[in-house]
């Protein structure tokens, strides 16, 4: 058991407990698999299969997605002059934000076929269109053909390196088998001096890779003298011109080593950065699959546009399935609280909402005293918010012994969820009168004068929502050491009972245990405000 936001949730079908969906918490309780993946600037798909084939990276049949590599936008294919005084066509990639071209790091090709259609006086103009719309794909596709290229050239010397490695490892596993048939000692022979036999050693295995590496000029440890600023020149122009040189940034040099091994010196040597795809898995319940079951919680469609307006039927239906809590669990919000620093009171107003569409009934009540106590390592770095990353240093755990006298507030009613698409147009309704109004201040004079037990109070109910007042007199908070610790924040446990059957709860397909008629099969469910 671990906190998790209600967003990073998941309710396996007809279960009684929640799965949370949260990557950091060994073991997780979930386990992921990749699908599909596609593209975000050209949207195409393909299956995990395809995706891994093609490394992971955008291959469109005009050579694949690239980005400018200097601000990272989107680059397109682009055919134009190759000097404003000559009449040749080159085809290259420009980015349309910071007006990078790919002429800079020499990825082009000739355009000239198309030169051929544009002068042909024989052939009708509609004819030349057609062959011209043909030709530019071939162009393309030479492009990314040149793009290859210069990435192999650079690649080369590590593609050298690797090789020979492997291939001293296999000679090496050779004469180890060797040696184990003819029943001799383990010798290595220096190919360069040939003095003798020396014993084997993993010092010698080491000198002899750097010394491969120093055959090969690896760019690792025989790497390009850099510029170095202290260093007078005897030319000044020669000065002039590396300052004219424009250095690559950090991000700049990080994302062209994904792409080579040697890091560029100038940004006249950054390459086009290919797009990678983004994967879509799905998502299964561990503790499901362990009772025999699917478990499955999260199953991505194929195309990443299903569901999208563009589309002609499917609006809004992404997944094929999605078990996420927020579209089962009724969801608790802190709308106002107050506190009292000096006697440890605290007064909450609290907000449940319905985002079914059945009826829900239910009612809160203080924590279990059978279970164990909230670990305090989990109110430590505690995780609000997984979309703007609001996350809060440490919260201290209120005193048990405060809401162990805590009584079940009333059983809630909550109708099914209005469709806000439904009443679009109409006015917001506001909250009622007494949310409005509601101030913490009474409450505490009510503790002032005898009545110093919690509580938990219905507000107002309206529809889907109901308010719920929750009133610590109180609130001994608890530190690692046993000793009271003031605190910015502090953590109050409570528990959501839902009632399964009589009409309430028919989204969560949780069926109802063989008990009498008179008793209620309730479904509890713990959290943390």
């Amino acid at each position: 058991r671990h906190l998790s936001p209600l967003t990073l949730t998941y309710h396996a079908t007809a279960s009684r407990q929640l799965t949370s969906g949260r990557s950091d918490i060994i073991p997780p309780s979930t386990s992921v698999e990749v699908e599909t993946a596609y593209c975000p600037r050209c949207l195409t798909f393909c299956d995990a299969s395809s995706a891994s084939t093609s490394l992971g990276v955008c291959q469109k049949d005009t050579g694949g997605c690239k980005d400018c590599p200097l601000c990272f936008s989107p680059v397109s294919v682009s055919i134009d002059n190759q000097s404003s005084d000559d009449t040749h066509l080159i085809c290259h990639y420009i980015c349309g934000h910071c007006s990078w071209s790919s002429k800079d790091c020499g990825v082009t090709v000739s355009a000239d076929k198309l030169l051929e259609y544009s002068n042909n006086d024989s052939m009708d103009e509609n004819e030349a269109e057609k062959q011209r719309m043909a030709v530019i794909p071939e162009i393309t596709k030479e492009l990314e053909k040149c793009f290859q290229q210069k990435v192999s050239e650079r690649n080369q010397k590590g593609d050298a390196l690797f090789q020979s490695i492997g291939e001293m490892w296999a000679k090496r596993e050779q004469d180890e088998e060797r040696r184990k048939r003819m029943m001799i000692g383990s010798t290595i022979i220096n190919d360069d001096k040939k003095k003798g036999k020396s014993t084997w050693s993993l010092v010698a295995l080491e000198d002899s890779l750097v010394e491969k590496k120093r055959d090969l000029e690896s760019p690792y440890l025989c790497a390009e003298k850099g510029v170095d600023a202290t260093e007078s020149s005897p030319d000044g122009e020669d000065d002039m011109q590396v300052k004219n040189e424009l250095l690559p940034s950090s991000q700049q040099v990080a994302a062209q080593m994904s792409l080579t091994i040697t890091a560029p010196r100038y940004q006249k040597d950054l390459l086009p950065l290919p797009v990678h795809y983004r994967s879509r898995v799905s998502r299964r319940c561990r503790a499901e699959q362990s009772a025999g079951r699917t478990g499955i919680l999260v199953k991505p469609k194929l195309n990443p546009l299903e569901g999208d307006t563009s589309l002609r039927a499917g609006h809004g239906q992404w997944f094929k399935k999605d078990s996420s809590a927020i579209h089962v669990v009724p969801r608790v919000q802190l709308c106002r609280y107050g506190t009292d620093p000096a006697t440890g009171k605290v007064a909450v107003l609290l907000k449940v909402k319905n985002p079914t569409l059945n009826m829900i009934r239910l009612r809160f009540s203080g924590p279990n005293s059978s279970e164990e106590v909230l670990n305090s390592k989990e109110l430590q770095n505690v995780l609000v918010d997984p979309f703007m990353e609001t996350t809060i240093a440490k919260a201290d755990l209120c005193s048990s012994d405060s809401l162990s006298s805590i009584d079940p507030s009333e059983w809630i009613e909550l109708d099914s969820a209005e469709d806000l698409l439904l009443d679009i147009g109409k006015r917001q309704e506001d909250d009622p009168e007494v949310v409005i109004s509601w101030d913490f201040v009474p409450l505490f004079d009510a503790l002032d004068d005898g009545d110093s037990l919690p509580k938990l109070t219905i507000v107002a109910s309206r529809g889907d929502t109901s308010w719920v007042e929750l009133v610590v007199p109180n609130t001994v908070v608890v530190g690692s050491d046993g000793e009271k610790t003031p605190s910015n924040y502090f953590a109050v446990p409570l528990s959501m009972q839902i009632e399964v059957g009589n009409g309430s709860w028919e989204a969560s397909l949780i069926k109802r245990r063989d008990v009498p008629e008179e008793e209620q099969d309730l479904v509890q469910l713990d959290f943390v405000v």
